[in-house]
């Protein structure tokens, strides 16, 4: 696959899911710049020895999303919510649901946005996040636990019958 043809389709996923991690716009369009620019760079290797090169460029964001919010959070001794929204797409979530995102421990907001929105399984979560699968399967239950109670949704009641 040539670059540009990589570009034109990875791009805007790339995008939307750097926003949804960090409800950032500016820090969205950054990580996925440098992310972009550095597969550009890395072509060679990148294109060529890696059978996924979109995951790797996934992979190489959220590490530049990661490091950012370490960075903030050192140099301003922020509370865990150091991000807030600017403004949003169209294509994304109501900002009910952008605001109980910024509420979510960060390691609970990337593996729902990358289960939810960038449409992994959790085995590639695992893989993006640097983590097991077990691992993201903790964060993915804690923070639907949390979203529920954030956006006022009934607990989830399984009804069994009885025979």
């Amino acid at each position: 696959m040539e670059f540009a043809d990589f570009f034109e389709q990875t791009a805007p996923r790339l995008v939307r899911l750097c926003f949804l991690t960090t409800l950032d716009r500016e820090a969205a369009a950054d990580a996925t710049q440098e992310a972009l620019g550095r597969a550009w760079r890395d072509w060679g290797r990148v294109g060529a020895d890696s059978s996924d090169p979109a995951a790797w460029t996934r992979t190489v964001a959220l590490n530049l999303c990661r490091n950012r919010w370490r960075r903030l959070a050192s140099q301003a001794r922020l509370a865990p919510r150091a991000y807030t929204v600017d403004s949003r797409p169209d294509d994304l979530p109501d900002i009910d649901l952008q605001r109980a995102l910024g509420r979510l421990p960060v390691r609970q907001r990337e593996a729902v946005v990358l289960h939810y929105w960038a449409d992994l399984g959790v085995e590639a979560c695992a893989s993006a996040m640097g983590v097991s699968p077990g691992s993201v399967k903790q964060h993915l239950s804690r923070a639907r636990q949390r979203l529920a109670v954030e956006l006022g949704e009934p607990s989830l009641e399984l009804e069994v019958e009885s025979p």
